[in-house]
């Protein structure tokens, strides 16, 4: 009877555990908004209208695990691709939700975010894929990393810069423009 009980506590127990490291996270509301002054214009598109998808997580973790001690108000790839459309409405682009030419996929690959002597690094890596109807016309790892003074401020300045890899790519603009 005791290695029953044993054998039933073991996945309880492991199972108690994470619910705790869960619920023992910090949570961060990120609020970015892309404020860096367009450096393209992006309002005629001759290669057609633009989508931005719904973007992916591939990083195994919860959707919105920044690390495993932090924890974003909403999925980090919404957080990502949202970042992706103020760059591009910021740069007079038109978005679309269908009848689309081009399509913009992305899949997070890397969130990181390091304590480096009382700044903050945070790094995050996307997989971005543009396609012209089910063909890939571009595709590339995209990336920000920025340091602050805090979590929520490195985070803002690494979407800065990872929107700006990409809307600054000479060959992806050679896709769009």
């Amino acid at each position: 009877m005791t290695i029953r009980r044993l054998i039933l506590a073991v996945p309880v127990a492991c199972a108690l555990a994470t619910m705790a490291t869960l619920a023992s996270a910090d949570s961060i509301e990120v609020n970015y908004e892309y404020s860096l002054k367009p450096q393209v214009d992006f309002s005629k598109m001759p290669k057609g209208p633009l989508k931005i998808a719904a973007f992916t997580d591939s990083r195994g973790v919860e959707p919105t695990t920044f690390t495993a001690d932090l924890q974003a108000d909403e999925p980090v790839a919404d957080i990502v691709a949202d970042a992706l459309v103020q760059g591009f409405t910021a740069g007079g682009a038109a978005l679309v939700d269908d009848g689309e030419k081009l399509t913009l996929e992305g899949d997070i690959t890397e969130v990181q975010i390091v304590d480096k002597n009382g700044a903050i690094e945070a790094t995050i890596r996307t997989r971005a894929t543009l396609k012209r109807g089910s063909q890939s016309a571009y595709s590339t790892v995209i990336f920000g990393r920025a340091e602050a003074a805090s979590v929520d401020e490195a985070i803002r300045l690494s979407l800065d810069k990872l929107v700006n890899s990409l809307i600054l790519d000479d060959y992806f603009l050679m896709e769009v423009l």
